[in-house]
Formats: C-alpha cells, sequence, structure tokens
C-alpha cells in the first residue's frame, strides 16, 4: 500500500527568481534517490508530497541523504472538516504508545474558520477523551503535527530531519582531489551540501588503474555517490610526473607534486564543466598546508580553489566523516602518491622557485602525456554499475591536445 511523505525545504525557499531552478533540481534528486520505489513527487504550497510502496526505514535512509531537504515525514492526507482532523489525529494518538502528548497545529488556510491556538486545544481535549494521555507542552513523549493548508490538512506524528543545504548540481562543478584518506571525501560531501557536483581527481602509484578500482578508492566514491547521485572518477598514473622529478630536494617535493595535482584539475577542468578546483586541506594541519604553502599552491592559478575544511580540526572532520559514512573506509590501507613525498617538506616553499621547477621540467607536457594514460570511472547508485574506460577514448585526444592550453598559464 502505498504511502505519502511531506518533505520540506528550508534554504531552497530563500532563493529569489531562480527559487524554481532549485525547486525542479531537488524534485528530480528526490525522484532519483527513491527510483527504485518509483515514486509520485509533486509540489504544492512550498513542499512536496512523495507518493511511493516503500518501507518507512528504506525511505528514511535514502531522503536523510537528499541535499536540500530540511525535513520530511510521513503523513495522513485528509479533508478539512474538522471531523477528519480529528480522526487522523486520534489514529496518529492511538498508534503510539507514549503517555503524554502536544498538539502543534498550524493554519496556513486562512479561509480555514478554526484558529491554530483553538484548533490545538480542541484536538488536544479530544485525543485526552479518546485516549486517556496526558498533556505535556513543555517535553511530550509524542508530538502531533497538523497543518491546514489550501483543500487539505496533513496530520503526522514524527520530524525526520534532512541533510539541508542546497540541491547537489545547482552551484556548479568542481574538479576535486581526491586522496582517499579521511579529509578528501569529508570536502566532497561538504561541496555537495552547498549545491558542487565534484569530479573526483586520484592520483595512483600502481602499474594499472586495476590497483585503486580494487581499492578503498572506489568504495569511497560510491558511498558518497548515496548523497550526489552519478560520480565520476578521473585516475591518474604518476610514474611519467616520479620520473620526471627524480632530482628535485626533498623538502620542495610536497609544493611541487601539489602544483602537478593543480595543473591537472585545471587542465580538466574545462572538458568536465568544472568551474574550479577544491581540496580537503585544512590549515597548518600538516606542514604542506602553512598558510604559505597553500598561497604557493593557488599562485597561477586560473580557476578558484575551494577548501571547504579550511577552519576544521581533526576531531571536527573526523566525527563529518563518522557521520557521512566513509570514516572506516579511508582508515582502510592503501598507498597513494602522497605516501612516498617527504615526511620533512619545507613549511615556507616559495612560489617563484616552484614556477621555475614546474616550467623547467615541462609540468604542461606532463600533465599531457600523463593523461594520455588516465582511467575514467563512473558511477550509478541507481545501477549499482562501475563503468572504466581510458579518458583518452572518453574525452578524444582532440579534446586532450585542445586542453592542454588551459594549463600553461598555470606554470608562472
Amino acid at each position: 500500500m502505498a504511502d505519502t511523505y511531506v518533505v520540506h525545504y528550508s534554504e531552497v525557499a530563500l532563493k529569489g527568481k531562480n527559487r524554481p531552478e532549485f525547486v525542479r533540481a531537488l524534485r528530480h534528486n528526490i525522484a532519483r534517490s527513491l527510483f527504485p520505489f518509483r515514486p509520485d513527487v509533486d509540489s504544492e504550497d512550498g513542499r512536496f508530497f512523495v507518493t511511493l510502496d516503500a518501507d518507512l526505514a528504506e525511505v528514511t535512509m535514502r531522503l536523510s541523504k537528499v541535499f536540500g531537504v530540511a525535513w520530511f515525514a510521513k503523513t495522513d492526507i485528509v479533508g478539512t472538516h474538522y471531523g477528519q482532523i480529528e480522526e487522523a489525529v486520534l489514529r496518529a494518538a492511538r498508534a503510539s504508545k507514549a503517555e503524554t502528548f502536544m498538539i502543534d497545529a498550524r493554519r496556513g488556510d486562512k479561509q480555514f474558520q478554526i484558529s491554530s491556538m483553538e484548533l490545538a486545544r480542541k484536538l488536544g481535549s479530544a485525543v485526552v477523551d479518546g485516549t486517556g494521555k496526558g498533556v505535556d507542552l513543555s517535553e511530550p513523549a509524542l508530538r502531533i503535527h497538523v497543518d491546514v493548508i489550501r483543500r487539505k490538512a496533513l496530520v503526522y506524528a514524527a520530524k525526520i530531519q534532512g541533510p539541508g543545504g542546497l540541491p547537489v548540481g545547482t552551484a556548479g562543478r568542481t574538479v576535486h582531489l581526491f586522496s582517499g584518506g579521511i579529509d578528501s571525501p569529508v570536502a566532497a560531501w561538504l561541496l555537495m551540501k552547498r549545491g558542487v557536483r565534484p569530479i573526483y581527481l586520484h592520483f595512483y602509484l600502481a602499474p594499472t588503474s586495476e590497483g585503486p578500482m580494487r581499492s578503498k578508492i572506489t568504495k569511497l566514491v560510491q558511498v558518497l555517490s548515496a548523497w550526489s547521485g552519478k560520480s565520476t572518477l578521473i585516475m591518474v598514473p604518476f610514474a611519467e610526473y616520479q620520473l620526471a622529478t627524480a632530482e628535485v630536494p626533498g623538502d620542495l617535493e610536497p609544493s611541487l607534486f601539489r602544483r602537478f595535482m593543480r595543473m591537472t584539475a585545471e587542465y580538466l577542468a574545462p572538458q568536465f564543466g568544472a568551474s574550479a578546483v577544491s581540496t580537503g586541506d585544512s590549515l597548518s594541519q600538516a606542514a604542506s598546508q602553512t598558510l604559505w604553502n597553500l598561497g604557493v599552491f593557488d599562485s597561477g592559478s586560473s580557476l578558484p580553489v575551494l577548501r571547504p575544511l579550511l577552519s576544521y580540526d581533526k576531531e571536527e572532520v573526523v566525527g563529518l566523516a563518522r557521520r557521512v559514512g566513509t570514516y572506516e573506509l579511508s582508515l582502510e590501507e592503501y598507498k597513494d602518491c602522497c605516501a612516498i613525498v617527504t615526511r620533512h617538506p619545507r613549511t615556507r616553499a616559495k612560489a617563484d622557485r616552484i614556477a621555475e621547477y614546474a616550467e623547467g621540467l615541462d609540468f604542461v607536457g606532463l600533465v599531457s602525456r600523463s593523461l594520455e594514460t588516465a582511467s575514467l570511472a563512473s558511477y550509478s547508485p541507481i545501477s549499482d554499475e562501475m563503468k572504466v574506460a581510458p579518458l583518452a577514448e572518453v574525452m578524444g585526444r582532440v579534446a586532450l591536445g585542445k586542453a592542454s592550453a588551459n594549463a600553461q598559464g598555470a606554470v608562472l
């Protein structure tokens, strides 16, 4: 038997003339998250009504991961005749073992003749008489909500919090540097909450992309896809870079490698419709993330660099990782490129020196050559299928060649 859920949004409601665009995106994302149950999603009076035949726990799990949703509730929809509303409220009260309750009534339709306060009083008396439960207006064990809107009344007893934020896809795309540690997945999640869709960019040590494909990297992308929908992961081999930079002083390795990663991200951005580069940097969490080294990373960048974790401490990041569902996976053993970079980097690298190395080592050509053997994986949570193909085959070698011009300015 089909049930109906009322779904509310908050921040989306504050938008102006472009509000319909956000509402359409949120409606699409709600339908996508519940796709296996073929939901009917309608928008009315600043809220969604989702009708489907599915278990409450399954619906809760899925809607709780749709950014833009403020809260939702399984609801009983009745007419606006008082007797119908009272019957629905009594059903909700009798379905609960709680001994105390309160009625939270709201009259959105001013043509309804009973005021919100009077409606709550009358319904409360009916519940006391019909069930013997006691009224508690401060800490009730059961809170029954009654919303009277145009031509209908909604009665529900449990509001479930959504993640809030903005619908994924409404704020554009970013190429997100993705290591597989604790920080970068959480940073991606925070970007999604602001409506951004990350394109994951991972650099790997293994001889082929089979290594990262069998590792926690793809597992993390799958977890994050439950929040965002379909995801794209670009895997770039590290070998070409490692050979080219073998003579670089060890204390400059982290800053130089980060410059290479940023240039690769800028190289790819226009091909994937991305308008920024993003990282999991947290200020001063590591020697490579000092204010001076972050400046070196940004120096000469042709795109904005987003750092959603900049002011978070490690404990806060770990807490978010647990909430997102990536923490345990991030702890799995996996040797990525950062593992072989010196443990004693210079905390105040010089941008001009890094730029000289990048230019002398032909980073533009190095990025291009590395991408020729890169792979692209696409994951759809609907089909639970991960498709992998050579990046050059997906993008086309002509597109890769044209993209090299976007990296030219990044060396300076």
